[in-house]
């Protein structure tokens, strides 16, 4: 009854502005617990949320009324198990499996962030979430994966509105309205490209995922395109946001951001590291419940919807200590939750994990004296995909 009490008095209001203290009190009092609001049983411990994802059988991918499944037109590589998730996995390994990503993908990254930081290094100050973090996301994965002629203003919109109907748990009509008709564009915009490949193979990630599929173009993107908008998603809020995070989580910490200046080698993989736990940028490992699973001594109905909250996992003190809640790039190493467990880690975690070192070292490199905006400090929103809603910034120019 009194996991029964703490869910039924959560709004989805209350999770955007800030899930952590929710969280915390669910990992004491209710670590397996329905949440009306967002028709979720939220699981917020460590140990259940590594043994949920890594069980398909008690917590099998497909989740009934998936709000992804839904906004992405069908089921993605995310939502399916066994055979089906290695099909709709493979076509994405030749591009992003982390030799690749370091072979190829490196370079990319390194010279959009030059460009970007070149436009507005001279002015002294920015919004570092809409001049920087985000557009490098999205551009230098749109190269990465072979997507053409899409400037980050289209790329970014897109994540914005796609994503309001992907975490749509709350079922909210204007949310949906709005990322269905996004959804429509990013196919109509992109048939041309494969319609022009499926004549001509290029080898890029997405041209592989086209001829991974059978039968004319239609057919082929109603198969694949589920899959190929999650990774939209994924690869700016990962990267854009755990970046935007990381940034703010050092240039809050003077004596952090001095150890990473001072041996950047080593510290800034720590950094990103701590930044996508501290914050992580994706909220959910979405499940439906198996048979006969009991956590804590709850018993999650067969069939019910359920959040692995990689959050929470990510903040649980039987892990990360009582300074679980602080940034802290010294803290004793521990892989994260932040990609996910067992066979859906996120295949993009390579590329992730070198666009926001790149990035964040280039920043460091490039703006000297680089601090927060004390006029305008962050703010951060959000539970499903959290992240800083603007990171004013100042150096000297």
């Amino acid at each position: 009854m009194i996991g029964a009490a703490v869910g039924d008095a959560i709004t989805v209001d209350e999770l955007e502005a800030d899930p952590y203290p929710i969280y915390a009190r669910l990992r004491r009092d209710a670590p397996a617990c329905y949440v009306p609001a967002v028709d979720l049983w939220l699981v917020t411990r460590w140990a259940d949320v590594v043994a949920g994802a890594e069980d398909p059988a008690r917590f099998p991918a497909s989740m009934p009324g998936s709000p992804l499944d839904r906004t992405l037109g069908g089921a993605s590589v995310v939502t399916v198990d066994g055979d089906e998730h290695e099909r709709l996995r493979a076509p994405m390994e030749g591009t992003l499996r982390p030799s690749k990503v370091e072979a190829r993908a490196a370079s990319i990254v390194a010279r959009v962030c030059d460009e970007l930081i070149d436009v507005f290094a001279a002015d002294g100050e920015a919004d570092l979430m809409s001049s920087f973090c985000e557009p490098l996301a999205v551009l230098s994965l749109a190269e990465v994966i072979g997507l053409r002629g899409l400037g980050a203003t289209t790329l970014r919109r897109w994540f914005h509105e796609i994503a309001s109907g992907t975490s749509n748990f709350e079922g909210d009509p204007e949310k949906q309205r709005l990322a269905d008709a996004t959804g429509g564009e990013v196919d109509r915009r992109l048939r041309p490209q494969f319609q022009d490949q499926l004549a001509d193979p290029d080898g890029t990630m997405v041209s592989d995922m086209l001829h991974a599929e059978t039968g004319d173009v239609d057919q082929r993107m109603a198969a694949f395109m589920p899959t190929l908008k999650l990774a939209l998603i994924g690869g700016l809020q990962e990267p854009g946001h755990g970046l935007g995070t990381t940034v703010i989580g050092l240039l809050s910490n003077p004596d952090q951001l001095s150890a990473v200046l001072a041996d950047p080698g080593a510290m800034i993989r720590k950094a990103v590291d701590e930044g996508i736990r501290w914050i992580s940028p994706i909220g959910t490992q979405s499940r439906g419940a198996g048979p006969g699973v009991i956590i804590a001594g709850v018993r999650i109905p067969e069939g019910a919807n359920v959040g692995l909250m990689v959050p929470s996992a990510n903040r649980d003190e039987q892990i990360w200590g009582r300074t679980a809640d602080v940034f802290d790039i010294l803290r004793p190493k521990h892989a994260s939750a932040a990609f996910g467990f067992g066979r859906h880690f996120c295949v993009g975690h390579q590329l992730a994990r070198v666009q926001m070192r790149t990035g964040l070292r280039r920043l460091l490199e490039r703006l000297p004296g680089l601090r927060l905006d004390p006029d305008r400090p962050p703010v951060f929103s959000g539970w499903e995909y959290r992240g800083p809603t603007a990171l004013q910034v100042r150096w000297d120019a």
